[in-house]
């Protein structure tokens, strides 16, 4: 009998096709990784899964890095550069010590980043509103916190909390202008963020929530996801016809 090789090509013998698979693989990682995370509380009784966070956000990070096919360098590489110092943050909070600071300092360094990538298609403030919305979120939530801030963090939370309301308003106004499904999945973890890290500034600076940790992360890595996957469904360039 005479085998006759088949007709049918390996997924794997296409590297363009193969490198497809990467993003969304990367993608699966980070959602069990997060679901062990917010899962860990009521599995083991402890939070064991929390030194998996920074790994929930590494795997972001690599769908963002493999995201396949043509798009602006730097909207993937800032949002890269956004995730690695995020990754950083997420590691300083997991300290003993208390690094507060370090981890304020990283995730603004985080947000800059987001808004550097947010500003190469769109200019900053083109459109006004989401400026103006997230402007008086600001207003109203930092006097809410303040009698709970201690003297030294005052000026670093109000300069975070610039950097963070600039980033989702910028998101908000790209994605209004292009209309696509990157933009709004960007601008949604934008929103996100802000809803996560006030969450965490309730927690610290107020009181402590019922369930605070869990929503805090779940919409945490919720943001982080719908930051990748901008770059991820980024649109591509039409091929020539």
């Amino acid at each position: 009998m005479i085998h006759r090789p088949s007709s049918r090509p390996s997924p794997l013998a296409n590297p363009t096709r193969c490198s497809r698979l990467f993003s969304p693989f990367f993608l699966l990682l980070g959602a069990v990784s997060a679901v062990w995370v917010l899962g860990a509380r009521s599995w083991v009784g402890t939070w064991h899964g929390l030194p998996n966070t920074p790994l929930t956000t590494l795997f972001f990070l690599a769908a963002a890095t493999t995201a396949s096919g043509s798009l602006p360098s730097r909207y993937r590489w800032g949002v890269v550069a956004g995730l690695g110092f995020s990754a950083l943050g997420d590691l300083f909070l997991l300290l003993p010590q208390d690094r507060f600071v370090a981890g304020l300092t990283s995730f603004l360094a985080a947000h800059l980043c987001y808004l550097w990538a947010f500003t190469g298609d769109h200019r900053l403030a083109e459109r006004p509103l989401p400026f103006v919305l997230w402007g008086v979120t600001g207003l109203v939530l930092v006097p809410w916190l303040w009698p709970g801030i201690a003297g030294p963090l005052r000026l670093p939370v109000v300069v975070y909390t610039a950097a963070l309301l600039a980033m989702a308003a910028q998101a908000a106004s790209r994605a209004y202008t292009h209309r696509n499904l990157a933009g709004v999945m960007a601008a949604a973890g934008a929103a996100l963020f802000v809803a996560s890290d006030t969450l965490l500034a309730i927690q610290r600076f107020r009181h402590p929530l019922e369930g605070g940790r869990f929503w805090v992360l779940g919409t945490y890595f919720a943001a982080q996801a719908g930051i990748a996957l901008s770059v991820v469904l980024f649109p591509r360039p039409a091929p020539n016809a």
